[in-house]
């Protein structure tokens, strides 16, 4: 009798141990789900009982840390998560969601510090490596990144995961030198084409940047030059200035002198806009354009419309634009139609008369290496060149950009 009584209770006893850990199992289902829902306050109620009954047991430790940096709530996470990281053996995981913590809160010397310890024992871990050159280059450590992402690449015979962190410190490149050819031909009726190049030289300071241009043209055996600088002056909320100016010498393949101005507003949400000035003399005429831009952007889409007034004869013109860029490959595809006299550049004379002319174009970036970049330019226009007559035009265009 005494023997089935303690078989009783040992067997109630059993029972209550495999409820209990089937309640573990569940209540952990639950919180999970909770958080796929974000639902992290409803998430933590369940399982800091949890966390209270078990403080032995790490692996509910460190999801309740994650928990509470999902919620931003980073200081509780560090609390939770430093005596499991702090210790001589350290916990991997607790490691892992440490330096996201302070990834996420732009503490990049601490970041790395875990990172380190985390590649004592995981030193091929490419998630860790990559987080921890992304707090390199934000450091403005960039040898030391470039060595870390050389280092990576013989762990898996490729770079892809840290393409992103070589464009951000090839963005950090100070000067870079452009050529261009652009070839103006004509069909139906036609004429010799028009040959025009440039050389350009850019250099970039902390927030501003300045260019200096000297242009060539070639029409009907006639060459003139014309030199440009543009200034762009950036401000601490995002928005920027733009200036140009230029002189010629000559008066009919280029203006004698030019001068711009442009004022691109902070960004609204998705929305960008900006209000500006074209002014070019000749030798006979003054011509002033006013010009803006209104962009929308969504994801890697931008949709922009830039309208031209010129003031001198009553003149209006419209580009409208959808432009694809990958920021990470730093290539962009871009489509254009196009209204009016629209300058092209700075191809735009004393000559404009009210005739009609329309146009398509496209135009592709494509980068060579980390610092070589190449970009065809296309343009198709039917053109009224007497009040009544159309022939066609086409620009070719090749830019080549070498970064450094």
């Amino acid at each position: 009798m005494k023997y089935l009584f303690y078989s009783i209770i040992l067997l109630f006893v059993s029972s209550l141990t495999i409820a209990q850990e089937i309640n573990v199992d569940e209540t952990l289902a639950n919180v999970k789900h909770e958080v796929e829902k974000e639902n992290y306050d409803k998430a933590l109620s369940l399982i800091e009982p949890l966390r209270a009954k078990f403080p032995q047991d790490e692996d509910i430790q460190i999801y309740t840390a994650r928990i509470y940096s999902w919620k931003k709530e980073y200081k509780t996470a560090i609390k939770i998560l430093s005596p499991m990281t702090d210790r001589i053996n350290p916990n991997p995981e607790a490691l892992q969601a440490i330096v996201n913590v302070y990834y996420w809160t732009e503490q990049y010397e601490k970041c790395i510090v875990y990172c380190d310890k985390y590649l004592v024992l995981d030193p091929k871990n490419l998630d860790v490596l990559k987080i921890k050159a992304s707090c390199l280059e934000k450091l403005n450590r960039d040898q030391e990144a470039l060595e870390l992402i050389e280092k990576a690449a013989y762990i898996d015979n490729s770079t892809q995961a840290f393409k992103g962190i070589r464009t951000l410190i090839g963005h950090k490149s100070k000067n870079a030198v452009s050529v261009s050819y652009l070839n103006v031909s004509t069909s139906e009726p036609g004429q010799s084409p028009f040959h025009y190049g440039y050389v350009e030289y850019s250099h970039k300071f902390n927030k501003s940047a300045i260019v200096g241009r000297a242009n060539v043209g070639n029409v009907s055996n006639d060459t003139q030059a014309l030199f440009e600088v543009d200034f762009y002056q950036t401000f601490s909320n995002k928005s920027y200035l733009y200036a140009n100016g230029g002189v010629s010498t000559g008066e009919t393949i280029f203006p004698v002198a030019k001068a711009g101005l442009e004022y691109y507003f902070k960004p609204h949400k998705k929305f960008d806009y900006s209000l500006g000035a074209r002014f070019m003399h000749f030798e006979s005429d003054d011509i002033t354009l006013l010009t803006g831009q209104l962009a929308y952007t969504a994801g890697t889409y931008t949709v922009a419309y830039r309208p031209y007034y010129d003031t001198s004869n009553e003149l209006f013109s419209h580009v409208l634009s959808l432009q694809k860029v990958n920021e990470e490959k730093e290539s962009l595809i871009r489509f254009e139609l196009q209204y009016g006299n629209v300058p092209y550049l700075y191809l735009y004379n004393n000559f404009t008369t009210p005739l009609k002319a329309y146009r398509a174009g496209i135009q592709y970036q494509h980068r060579l290496g980390e610092s070589f970049f190449v970009r065809p330019i296309f343009l198709y226009e039917r053109e009224e060149y007497i009040p009544g007559e159309y022939r066609n035009r086409f620009n070719v265009q090749l830019i080549l950009t070498k970064r450094f």
